[in-house]
This record gives structure tokens, sequence and C-alpha cells, in this order.
């Protein structure tokens, strides 16, 4: 009896020497506030233009009733979109659980079985002795082999003394506004995809437009040309060259028609749908398809931008881990218990009698595998510090495609002013070369160089108003447009 108490003194003497070497041999703190500045102003855009403002939503930034029913479909169908929202799901999923291993588990169990001792056993031997005891009634008697019947309620409850539990409940819910704010960063590409894509089909509609206008006139031109070769005035050559000039034009057409094509079944794809027609506006104009909206600070990129608020939630669900796994390090309160029918004879299961109880209460504390758990922390510690570089590179990033976009829009915009200007003077340059050539004084060469000029000029200005289009979407996009 004295070796056993001395045994159990021992034990506990252990246990409690392990248990303060765990709680105090703690590892190096790795946390902390990782935190991103922003400039308080865009370098390369003009102060006067930058201030607060309220963004407008998408269905305000674009006019164009066409293009906005079809960002409705995209949205709707868009199989990318339908895929960020499976994974804020699997999230919400995530973040349901953290909450519930608040609460004890509760489970009803229910068993039945049968156990043949052997005759040699601590239990067989126990079993048979026990039977020729007098204090058994005739009822008690251990039959052989032994049924067991269990039906009953268990449950267990793990209590975490040093905030892991609430750590990992903090952990998943960041994980959460993070799935959803990708999908909303998904929503504004999505968006700015489907307008690019838009406004590229009406820059190849009014290309083409040009081309089949000049092909008109080039035709006209051929058969001016045929008439004064018959007569005498200009010889085979060129008509030759009128004709080649034609066949470019011809094949330049062919190249556009089967260009809108590619485009035409990129927009259905986005849409979500099969190669179809996609309804648009007749042209390509002004500015006016777009809302007017001016350069914000870039501070309100930490709020306004999708993915850069996703990048800082990431790095706080980082951070709750972090401090989850560093919890492991100290101890664990475990309590289970359960309340049942027990019995090996039917007769009196449902019976109180057969009522069985149990209450355990232990407290653990890693040793053996703390090198584990430490591996575990300085890898956490690692992916933190990933979503934080993540983060800061989101915010580089975001702060340099608004001052890109916003310079490549006010140069589109230039260019396209001086390519108006320089169609409407190739345009007069047409009519003086038509007339000089009837009359005898300008050479045909003269006459096909001005009409090419045309031509390349007024694709170029189609051109140009395109990308002022596409780097308008794009700054709008930049500053966190397209979501709301």
């Amino acid at each position: 009896m004295k070796n056993r108490n001395r045994f159990i003194c021992f034990l506990l003497v252990v246990l409690a020497t392990g248990l303060m070497f765990t709680s105090c041999n703690l590892p190096r703190e790795l946390s902390g506030t990782d935190k991103v500045s922003v400039p308080s102003s865009y370098s390369n855009i003009p102060d006067t233009l930058q201030r607060s403002q309220e963004l407008p939503a998408w269905r305000e930034f674009f006019t164009d009733p066409m293009l906005v029913q079809l960002i409705d479909t995209a949205i709707r169908n868009n199989l990318d979109l339908k895929i960020a929202t499976q994974r804020i799901y699997q999230a919400q999923a995530g973040f349901n659980y953290s909450k519930r291993v608040f609460f004890p588990s509760i489970n009803a169990r229910g068993s039945a079985g049968t156990t043949k001792y052997g005759d040699y056993t601590v239990d067989g031997v126990g079993n048979f002795d026990t039977n020729f005891s007098p204090n058994l009634s005739d009822d008690q008697r251990i039959p052989d082999p032994v049924p067991d019947y269990f039906l009953g309620v268990e449950t267990n409850w793990e209590i975490g003394v040093a905030g892991k539990l609430r750590n990992r409940k903090k952990a998943s819910m960041s994980r959460l506004a993070a799935a959803q704010f990708n999908r909303h960063y998904v929503q504004t590409q999505l968006v700015a995809g489907t307008a690019r894509l838009y406004y590229e089909l009406l820059a190849v509609d009014s290309e083409l437009k040009i081309i089949r206008q000049n092909l008109a006139l080039q035709e006209r031109a051929l058969e001016i040309v045929d008439i004064q070769k018959q007569s005498g005035q200009i010889n085979e050559l060129a008509v030759k060259q009128f004709q080649v000039q034609m066949l470019q034009t011809k094949a330049l057409e062919a190249e556009r028609l089967q260009y809108r094509v590619g485009v035409e079944n990129a927009l259905n794809a986005l849409l979500g749908r099969f190669p179809q027609t996609v309804p648009r506006s007749d042209t390509l104009v002004t500015t006016a398809q777009l809302a007017v909206v001016a350069s914000d600070l870039p501070a309100s990129l930490l709020q306004l931008r999708p993915d850069i608020r996703e990048a800082e939630l990431k790095l706080k669900a980082n951070e709750a881990q972090l401090q989850a796994v560093r919890a492991s390090f100290f101890p664990v309160l475990n309590i289970s218990a359960f309340v049942a029918l027990n019995g090996f004879n039917t007769a009196f299961f449902f019976n109180p009698a057969s009522l069985a109880y149990t209450l355990t209460g232990s407290l653990t504390a890693p040793l053996i595998n703390r090198n584990q758990i430490m591996n575990e922390y300085y890898m956490q510690a690692s992916e933190k510090k990933q979503a934080f570089y993540d983060y800061q590179k989101s915010v580089i990033s975001g702060v340099s495609e608004v001052s890109s976009y916003y310079n490549r829009m006010m140069g589109y915009q230039r260019v396209s002013e001086l390519k108006l200007q320089e169609v409407s003077e190739l345009k007069t340059a047409t009519t003086i070369a038509n007339d000089l050539f009837l009359t005898g004084y300008a050479n045909y060469l003269e006459v096909l160089m001005v009409r090419k000029s045309v031509l390349d000029s007024e694709i170029q200005l189609t051109e140009a108003r395109k990308e002022f289009f596409h780097a308008y979407i794009d700054f709008y996009k930049a500053m966190g447009g397209g979501w709301q």
C-alpha cells in the first residue's frame, strides 16, 4: 500500500512538473501588427483632381442600357463568380464549426454486443468466481458469454484556457469575410472584362463601317480610272494600282470580320453561354457612354478595393491562427461524461437499477510532441509574414494602377483629339486630290496615297477611342469600382 501511494505521488509530481515546464517554456512571440502606409497623393495625377468622393455603382457608371443588360447576365451566369460564391459557403461552414466547438458535443449512443472471455484471463476467472458470491441474486449472475447493452447520452467538452478556440473563431471569421471580398473582386474583374469586350466589339463594328465606306469610294474611283484608261488619259498601271488598293482593303475587312467573331465568342464565354449574336449599340462615339469619375485619394483604396480588403483579412486570419497555434502549448481542460442504461440482462434493462453514469475531467498539456507544435508555430508565422507581403504588394499595385490608368486614359484622350483633326485634314486633302487628278494636276499615286492615309487614320482614331474607353474602365476598376 505504501509503495502504491509513493508511486501515485511520484506521478503527480511528474505531471505537475511537466505542466509547469510546458506553460513556462513557450516559443518566442512571433506575432505583431504589420501595417502598410500609403502615400498621401498620387504622384502623376494633378492634386486638384484628387479628392474624396463616392465612387458610383457600376449601374451608374455605365450608361449604355445594352451593356448594363450584358453585365447583369454575366453576374447571373458567369462560372468564375459561381465558384467564388461556393468558396463563401465553404468559409461559412468553417466559421459555423469554429463557433460550435465552444459548446460541448452531445451524442446519443446505443449499442449491443457480447463477449466471450477466456477461462485463463482476469475477466474470465473474475466472472466465474463472482457468480459464487452469496451477495448476488440469481438475476445478477454473469452469463457466459457476457452480453452488453448500452443506451444513453454522452458528451465531451474541450475548454481552452489560453484562447486557442477563440483565435480559431477569429481566423474563421476573417476567412469568411475574405471569401466575400474575393467574390467582390471576381465581380470587378467580370464587370470590367465584359465592358472592355463590349467596347472592343463596338470598335470593330466602327472599323468595318469605315472599311466598307472606303471600299465604296474605291470602287467608284476604279470605275473612273477605267474610263480614263479607255480614253487614253492614263495607262494600265494606274488601274492595277487602284485594284491592288481595293484588294488590300477587302483583305482588311475579312481580317476584322473573323476578329469580331473571336471577340463576340469571348464575351459570350464571360456571360456563361454558348456563342451567339451579342446585342449592342451601333457605334463607338463619345465618353458620354461612361459617367464622369475623378481620382480619389490613395487611402480610400484600402476600403474600396476588394482585392486589398481580401489581402488584409487574410493577414488577420493568419495572425489569429498564429495565436491559436501558440495557445496549443498551454494545458487544455477536457470534460467528458455519459448517462445511460447499461446492463447484460434485457429483462432488467429498462430499470432504474441499470442506470449508469460517469463524469471525468482531465488537464492535458504537450510534452513529447512539443517539437511538432513548435514546427507548426514557425510555419504559421512564416505564412502570416507571407500574407503581410501579399497585402503590401496589393496596396502598392493598387496605387500604381490608378496612376497608370489615369495617365493612359488622358494620353488616349489627347491622341483621339489629334487623330480627329488628322482625319478631318485628310478628308479635305482627298477632295483636293480628286479634283486635281480629274483636271490633270495630280497623278494617281498621290490620290492613292491620300486615300490610304484616310483609311489608316480613321482606323487609328477608332483604336484610340477604344483604348480610351478601356483605360477609363480600368481606371474605374483600379479605384475599386464594379462590385457595388
